[in-house]
């Protein structure tokens, strides 16, 4: 096992390809998430898989609200931390905690060649997701 700070040195330079790519909790809150997406897929192997893992938002904030008691809590979170981070950079893209829902996973995923995603569990406000190129 190896970690790896794609801030430091971007995950498409690396020389090698990984059978296995774990993320938890990281792309609501990356300034540029479409670029860390594109990075796993440069150096994810053929039949590698990513295990990526973020917040379990639904699409729209009403529906959150609605569905999740916990969830105006996590929209003040999200204001002061996570969309901080997300907007820390001049074009920052800026998902926020609930911003990673299961069409907006599938669709940026997606856009960068993963055909297969999965959700393979939901748990303690987590969503698991199983990627994988096609």
């Amino acid at each position: 096992a190896q970690a790896h700070d794609a801030r430091k040195e971007p995950l498409g330079d690396a020389a090698k390809n990984f059978d296995v790519v774990f993320t938890l909790d990281v792309l609501h809150d990356a300034p540029f998430p479409s670029n860390l997406i594109a990075q796993v897929k440069r150096v994810l192997s053929p039949k590698g898989v990513w295990l990526l893992a973020d917040i379990a938002g639904l699409p729209g904030v009403r529906a959150n609200l609605e569905a999740n008691p916990a969830a105006a809590t996590m929209y003040a979170f999200s204001t002061c931390l996570c969309m901080s981070c997300a907007l820390s950079e001049p074009g920052g893209e800026g998902l926020g905690t609930l911003g990673f829902s299961v069409p907006v996973a599938k669709h940026m995923l997606g856009a960068h060649g993963f055909g297969d995603v999965q959700v393979l569990l939901e748990a303690d406000n987590t969503r698991w997701f199983q990627v994988r190129a096609t």
